[in-house]
């Protein structure tokens, strides 16, 4: 993680804590690993997600890496040391780490499943299928790192990008809203945009952005959270925020 302190006085600061993606791609043929990790950079480049990759053909040396993955790409056959093996590695040093097993072979989905890999991609790789699949793993990454330290009347908490139910804009500063409390922040929403990178984050109108994730109800002009807050769906954004939402949910099945 990457902490920065991007907001700063005596009443409120804000500690961001940046999601880095750093990811081992281990394959005993070069042209898999080249393969997978342009799909990777292509996604970061796509997401302004800053990244490291770290890349063996000898598994040997993989599971002997000393840095801790939070995604890891893995061929299951390979010499000394299986996939399989490497994966269990991984998660003693990373218990959250995202695994896609690489393979040709059918026969050890089961092994796969039960050290819970996110997807099992078969050779020859289905690029917009591996690419479909780190999205996938950019949001559970985004729930599980991506958080603010935001600071109010003396008492600092950390707050979760997937606690935020949404943001808006009040007089000179927007307020960020969770479920128990919310909190002040001098940057605007477009700053905010930026930052809140899951796609469960969404501006339907130029005063807010909401947490899809806590809709109850959803009609053309209007979104209803748990909470029973109404937030409004302006006019002009009304035909890409109903093709967003159900996106939105089609990502969510």
């Amino acid at each position: 993680m990457c902490y920065t302190i991007v907001q700063g006085n005596l009443n409120f600061f804000i500690l961001e804590v940046n999601m880095v993606i750093s990811a081992l791609i281990c394959d005993d043929e070069q042209k898999y690993i080249d393969e997978i990790k342009k799909c990777l950079c292509d996604y970061c480049y796509d997401h302004s997600i800053i990244y490291k990759v770290d890349t063996f053909t000898n598994s040997t040396s993989a599971i002997h890496s000393p840095n801790t993955y939070n995604i890891a790409f893995l061929d299951i056959e390979m010499d000394n040391v299986s996939g399989l093996d490497i994966a269990k590695s991984l998660k003693d040093k990373n218990k959250n780490v995202i695994v896609f097993f690489i393979t040709a072979y059918e026969k050890y989905i089961d092994d796969a499943m039960d050290l819970f890999a996110l997807r099992f991609i078969k050779k020859p790789i289905d690029n917009m299928r591996l690419y479909s699949g780190i999205d996938k793993a950019v949001d559970l990454i985004n729930e599980d790192e991506i958080s603010f330290f935001l600071k109010s009347s003396g008492t600092v908490i950390r707050v979760k990008a997937n606690e935020i139910m949404y943001i808006e804009i009040g007089d000179h500063k927007t307020i960020i809203y969770t479920e128990n409390n919310n909190y002040d922040s001098a940057e605007n929403l477009d700053y905010w945009e930026h930052k809140l990178t899951n796609v469960c984050f969404s501006r339907p109108h130029k005063s807010f952005i909401l947490n899809m994730d806590y809709v109850d109800k959803y009609q053309r002009n209007e979104v209803t959270l748990k909470n029973g807050r109404i937030i409004p769906v302006a006019y002009r954004n009304q035909k890409d925020f109903r093709k967003i939402f159900w996106d939105y949910l089609k990502r969510r099945k």
